[in-house]
């Protein structure tokens, strides 16, 4: 199959894209190395996981829709995987049309430009964000109790509802993916596993927010793009048209605490930690009903976040990584 995806130079796009092209597809990726964080942690991404697995690359901002439809005519995919998005929750109000113009006009642009075109399959990324701190745990794809509590949850849950709408009566069938705190090697450095090891390496400080028994549902970086993968495959056997939200995540969550216990120990560190304000767009908890995923594609998440951290920790401790760490934590700032 000839597949696109957007976001390919971000943390879960680059992995998916190396994927996708080892299970045999052409895969095309586009991004636009936007500055949230270092782009030149993007830049690294390209280099060493699509480069070497033969996958083309094209800087493209989606806001720019008649340049996106000229790159849409000029080839044939099969499917689109929308990844390219403003991430996090914390972008101030007064910063809050990032939000509106990635996330709602560049996922309007990509979505209007595959149904026109007819483009058989649409998965996009959706977010937890959008059970905002629903008393529903696990969180299921059939709960009503959805509310988000961030500009970020609510521009997600916007795509949700703008996506059937437009593939209905079309040759398209969508799939929404709800990812649940994504983390693993080459990982987003406004995220705190990664903050966190930044500081057991560095010698830095580690500020957490709250007390840090908030949960979440961690999931490790091949669970998500095995799923992903899966759900992309199983979506063809549906109708055009066709439109659903599915969960993927671990369904294992662990406390903040937990992760500093656990980058403690695979480091053997002593991370110095500050307390501050809980943030009010944080959720409380996230666990993901992962049970609609795994009666879909079979797939069971595999890694623990004990093994998980591990992996990660290799990987940033490597010498080329560890040198770059503090420079890409504090480009979120």
């Amino acid at each position: 199959m000839k597949i696109l995806v957007t976001g390919a130079a971000g943390f879960v796009g680059s992995h998916l894209s190396s994927l996708l092209r080892e299970e045999g597809n052409t895969v095309h990726g586009i991004d636009n190395l936007s500055s949230y964080y270092a782009p030149d942690l993007k830049s690294l991404r390209i280099e060493r996981l699509l480069n070497p697995a033969n996958i083309q690359f094209t800087n493209l901002n989606l806001v720019e829709k008649s340049t996106f439809r000229n790159f849409l005519d000029k080839n044939n995919f099969d499917s689109v995987i929308h990844l390219a998005a403003q991430p996090g929750v914390r972008t101030p109000l007064n910063r809050s049309s990032e939000y509106i113009e990635n996330n709602i006009q560049a996922f309007t642009n990509v979505l209007q430009l595959v149904t026109e075109l007819g483009i058989p399959n649409f998965l996009y990324a959706s977010s937890s964000s959008v059970y905002g701190n629903s008393k529903e745990i696990p969180y299921s794809e059939s709960s009503e109790d959805i509310h988000p509590v961030s500009i970020y949850g609510a521009t997600k849950r916007a795509n949700e509802i703008l996506a059937p709408t437009y593939v209905r009566g079309s040759s398209t069938r969508a799939r929404g993916l709800r990812f649940f705190t994504v983390y693993g090697p080459w990982g987003r450095p406004d995220m705190a596993y990664f903050r966190l090891i930044n500081s057991g390496i560095n010698k830095t400080e580690f500020t957490r927010f709250g007390d840090g028994h908030v949960k979440r549902d961690f999931t490790y970086i091949s669970d998500i793009t095995h799923q992903i993968s899966g759900l992309h495959k199983e979506l063809q056997s549906h109708e055009k048209g066709f439109s659903d939200i599915v969960n993927i995540g671990g369904g294992n969550p662990h406390s903040l605490n937990d992760l500093i216990e656990s980058v403690n120990s695979k480091l053997g560190s002593d991370i110095h930690v500050l307390t501050s304000d809980m943030n009010p767009n944080d959720t409380l908890y996230t666990c993901a009903d992962v049970s609609l995923q795994n009666s879909l594609t079979g797939f069971v998440p595999k890694v623990s976040l004990s093994q998980g951290i591990k992996e990660t920790v290799e990987w940033a401790s490597s010498s080329d990584i560890s040198l770059n760490l503090d420079h890409w934590v504090k480009s979120t700032n």
